[in-house]
């Protein structure tokens, strides 16, 4: 009998981690997209919110600023906020505080103060703002390793 207590507790864990590992992906195949010259353009509000960006519209120069504001893992951590002596940093972590900034209409975007050219221009779409997928794939996912 102990054996099947065990035995479930394990499979519900089990399960229980496989849902958080692939919720984020189950969000992306839902977020809502527009197809512009051929070009699949992602609503940026919607991919804010999944990669944990805050997001910031300036009607004076169309622009879109988004920030991501998420922390360093904890246990990279101490009370202090600095990295464990014995610690490295991956080379594929991104560090927190990520600032991108497009521009209704031009291909130009700012990444951390770094001008980047896209091959499509962010678009007004219905009142929401949309960008390439790519955007999203290059310069807002890789932030996700700081959860």
């Amino acid at each position: 009998m102990m054996k099947t207590n065990k035995s479930k507790k394990v499979m519900v864990a089990a399960v229980l981690i496989m849902s958080m590992a692939f919720s984020g992906l189950a969000s992306a195949a839902d977020m809502k997209t527009i197809k512009k010259d051929g070009m699949e353009l992602v609503q940026l509000r919607q991919a804010a919110k999944m990669y944990d960006y805050s997001i910031m519209w300036d009607s004076k120069d169309r622009s879109v600023t988004l920030m991501y504001m998420g922390k360093m893992d904890d246990k990279m951590m101490k009370d202090d906020n600095m990295m464990e002596d014995d610690m490295m940093m991956e080379d594929t972590m991104m560090p927190a505080g990520k600032t991108i900034k497009l521009w209704i209409g031009s291909k130009k975007i700012m990444v951390d103060g770094m001008q980047v050219n896209l091959k499509s221009m962010p678009v007004i779409h219905e009142g929401n703002s949309y960008a390439a997928e790519s955007v999203i794939k290059q310069y807002m996912m890789p932030a996700m390793g700081m959860k």
